[in-house]
Formats: C-alpha cells, structure tokens, sequence
C-alpha cells in the first residue's frame, strides 16, 4: 500500500509541476469558455439568471459550482479564472487517482506509473484542457471512469452495491452534462442478478440527480430551459461530418444530420440494451471498449464536436490500452499521436475559440494571418480530418466486433435446447 501511495504521489509531483510550468509560461491565454464562465458568474452575483442568457446548454451541477468560484474569488481576491483552474487540476487529481487504482486493479500492468506520467501528467492534450481551455468535461471523465470502475468491480463481484455505485456514477455524470447517459446500457450487464428493490433503487440513483436539477431549473424558465438544455446540441461544421458538408456546401444534409444521427445511434443504443441485459457477463476489455465506443460514437458520428469532449474518453483509452492486444496498442499509440498533433496545432493557433498560446512566445503578421485561417471552420474541419477518421475506425471496430457477438449470441437463442 504505501509503495502504491508513493508512486501515486509521484505521478502528482510530475503532473502539478507541469502544469504550474505551463501557466507560468501562458498564464493569460484561455480559452473562449472561461470568459464565458466569468460572465456567468458575474450574472448570477447580479441577481439574475443566467439560463436567459445564452451561456449556459447543461443541467446545473456546472451553474452551481461556477457560483462557488466566484464566491471564492471575491473572498480571496484570487483571479476567478485561476480558481478555475485550480478545480479541474484537483479533479483531473482525482482521475488520476481513480485511474491508478482502475490500472492495479483490472489489470497487469508492469507499470502503471511510465503510462500514467505519458498518458496523463505530461500529456499535452490534458495539460491544455485544465490551463487554457477551463472547460468542465475532466469531470465528466471522472464519473465516466468511476461508473466503468464499478461496472468491472460488480462483473468481478456480483454485488448490489458496486451496481447501485455505477449507477450513481452515471447519474452524477447526467447532472454535470448529458452525454454519460449513453453509458445505460452497460448498467444492464448481470442486472438480471439483482432485486428487483435493487433495479429500483438503481434506476432513482441514474435518473434521480438529473431529474431533480433540471425539474428546478426548468420551472424557473421553461421556455429558456427547453430551447438552450433539452434541445441542445453541439455545435456543428468544425468537426467530422458536419464540417465536411460545410465545406462542400451541403447546407441541407448539414441541417437533417442531427436527425439522421439520432435515429442510427439510438437504435443502436437500444439494441445493446436489450442485448446486454440478456448476456450473462463481459470480459473487461469489451466493456472498457463499449464505453468507449458510446462515447466516441458521439463526437465521430454527431452533430458538432468540441475539443474538450476528449476527456470524456481519454482516461478509458489508457485503461483500454492495458488491457489490450499488441495490434490494439498500436492504432491507440497512433491515435495518441494524431490527437497531441491535432490538438497543439489548434490550441497554439486558433485565435477565435481556444486561446492561441502560440502568440505569446512570437508574433508577426504571417502568423497572425495563419492563426485567423486555422480559426475557420473549414481549415479546423481539415485540421482535425486525421484524428476523426481515427475516432471513426475506433468506433467502427468496437460496431464490428459487438455486432459480430450479438449475432451469435441471437442464434444460440433460437437454437433448440
């Protein structure tokens, strides 16, 4: 135990120290959406509400701790973006730590530490989204892993509780922002082992926090809650599909695309439903690839794409990478590589949305030039053009294979005993 706690400790020296190192070099390059939070934040210390406004598309968790912050700011005269970034360098902690133990646990890794420190502390792609971007999806990463965590733990030890904790996971995660709803049909793997009291109990911990925030919020302002939260989607034409048909002017294509998407992901979604609530159980390396393939069917195939929607997944591919064959490894190494590219580029670069840390170390016209091209959405569509056609043969391969044992498992039903 104690040489678990030392190595974690380590991890954290490297993955603090890089951190402070990067925002002592960039300190007043931030993203689009930390102004923004800072205007939500001001907002609400006027008294008013900040869903009236077009700052806030999620369930409340987010409103609620933005509030704090700037509570804490005001108090301690720190800047609020800096207790910001304070909060998700905490929580991308806590992963860390979540990770570590996920690694020890369900795995054999030799050691988790080499791949912690690459994967996570001095990982690019991380460092820039709790320093410059300050979005809040490194929490929803959290309760991503946490609800996986358990879903391995009840497969290894049918137990109500590590079920019922999943479940809690997922529903904490619906609070913080929608997407780990996708996650659902995972909790129904073994659920035929349990209580029906226990089914119960489950479903009041998945839907019950999110439920009961939205149910406050929307009696507030109906129509702004209806239109900004529950109508959301992401925005489209810098990513993937949407921006391609941006690029090749395919407005109406663009426009049914939600649509479309949709109707394919949630029949798929339902179908695995049904089918895992009738398997008996799953190796670990299917269900860490499952909840990959939800989530990242969400950003290769859907309506828009953010950056920051990374680390929804993120902590799950380093899982997975353990867990892994040779072949596995190797297109997750590459997908490692196209991402911290992609990423650099963008975060250096693109002066509208992400902060363009690039300008603070050396700026002349032609850069200033280019950074304005990389900011168009079709130049960032191009961009990032490699990295979704990764995303797509991940998502592809994880279609594939559960496809494959569906089938089998479909004709091994109708078989006559």
């Amino acid at each position: 135990m104690r040489s678990h706690i030392n190595k974690f400790l380590l991890i954290l020296a490297v993955s603090w120290l890089f951190r402070l190192l990067y925002l002592a070099m960039f300190h007043d390059r931030y993203s689009y959406d930390l102004v923004t939070w800072a205007w939500v934040g001001g907002v609400m210390m006027n008294g008013e509400n900040p869903y009236h406004s077009a700052l806030l598309d999620w369930p409340p968790l987010w409103m609620q701790l933005i509030y704090v912050f700037e509570k804490i700011s005001r108090f301690t005269g720190w800047p609020f973006r800096d207790v910001i970034r304070g909060f998700l360098i905490l929580t991308e902690s806590a992963l860390a730590g979540l990770l570590y133990a996920a690694l020890v646990r369900f795995t054999k890794a030799r050691d988790p530490v080499k791949l912690l420190i690459v994967g996570l502390a001095v990982n690019p792609i991380a460092i820039l989204q709790v320093c410059q971007h300050g979005n809040f999806d490194v929490l929803v990463g959290f309760w991503v892993l946490l609800a996986v965590f358990m879903l391995l733990q009840f497969q290894e030890q049918p137990e109500a509780r590590f079920w019922l904790c999943a479940c809690l996971a997922v529903g904490m995660g619906a609070l913080t922002k929608t997407v780990p709803l996708c996650l659902a049909p995972l909790l129904l793997l073994s659920a035929r082992k349990l209580r029906w009291l226990e089914l119960f109990l489950g479903a009041v911990l998945l839907l019950g926090p999110v439920l009961l925030g939205m149910s406050i919020i929307y009696v507030l302002t109906p129509e702004d809650v209806t239109t900004k939260v529950l109508e959301y989607r992401s925005q489209g034409g810098h990513f993937g599909f949407t921006g391609l048909f941006g690029i090749f002017g395919a407005q109406r294509l663009a426009d049914l695309w939600p649509r479309i998407f949709e109707m394919v992901y949630g029949a798929g979604w339902l179908a695995l439903g049904v089918w895992l609530w009738w398997r008996e159980t799953l190796g670990k390396l299917e269900i860490v690839s499952l909840a990959g393939g939800l989530l990242l069917g969400i950003c290769a195939l859907g309506p828009g794409y953010g950056l920051q929607y990374i680390y929804w997944f993120m902590p799950l591919l380093l899982l997975q990478y353990e867990l892994a064959e040779r072949r596995g490894r190797i297109f997750l190494g590459a997908l490692y590589v196209v991402a911290t590219v992609t990423y650099l580029i963008l975060y250096a670069m693109n002066t509208v949305a992400y902060g363009a840390f690039l300008l603070d170390l050396t700026r002349n016209e032609t850069l200033v030039r280019l950074g304005d091209e990389i900011s168009t959405p079709g130049v960032e569509t191009l961009i990032c053009l490699p990295l979704w056609i990764l995303y797509c043969w991940y998502v592809a391969g994880v279609a594939r294979q559960t496809g494959r044992e569906m089938r089998r498992d479909f004709k091994a039903w109708r078989r006559p005993a």
